[in-house]
């Protein structure tokens, strides 16, 4: 659901607008920029945060979710793109840190990692010392430029916690099952 939303702001906003000229550059080179992959991307970020906050609980989709993160670091790697390599690899390990249903149901959850892993993300980019290096105003541009992103990011979240809240089991597609959560 937070996945078609964020592809749909994109397309919506004029954020990614692909053409056939898009999907055929895309289909030759999959890892360059281009509007298919920015479609893509926004939608992997909210299915990765709509599964976030559950990723502290061993069973099949966290093996599945992280089979899939390692093909995703992988990738990062082989288009050099180290400061997503580790932010994800961080975010990947965040919910680990905590016992299930702690902190990362919190409601400002989704908008603290959201931008945690900015400020991450150009601490990484800056190489240097935190007082040296690190820039706010990067800070500010990278919440400017890729503001779909992490309204995808927090859009995915927040949507998971909607739905494991008690206020909406009684919409026919929540599963109200004893012991789901």
């Amino acid at each position: 659901m937070a996945a078609g939303i964020a592809a749909g702001l994109a397309l919506a906003t004029g954020y990614a607008q692909p053409s056939e000229a898009d999907i055929s550059a895309f289909l030759d080179a999959p890892l360059a920029q281009g509007a298919v992959r920015t479609l893509i991307g926004v939608s992997a970020t909210a299915w990765f945060m709509a599964l976030f906050p559950d990723l502290d609980v061993a069973s099949v989709p966290q093996r599945w979710f992280l089979r899939g993160m390692f093909v995703l670091l992988l990738l990062c790697l082989a288009a050099g793109r180290m400061e997503l390599f580790a932010v994800l690899a961080l975010a990947a390990l965040l919910p680990l840190l905590h016992r299930h249903r702690g902190w990362t149901h919190h409601p400002l959850a989704p908008w603290l990692v959201t931008f945690g892993l900015a400020l991450a993300h150009e601490w990484l980019r800056s190489r240097s010392a935190w007082l040296f290096g690190f820039s706010w105003r990067n800070v500010w541009d990278l919440l400017i430029e890729d503001w779909l992103y992490l309204v995808a990011a927090a859009l995915g979240h927040t949507v998971h916690l909607l739905l494991d809240s008690r206020k909406v089991r009684w919409l026919p597609f929540v599963n109200n099952a004893p012991g789901h959560h």
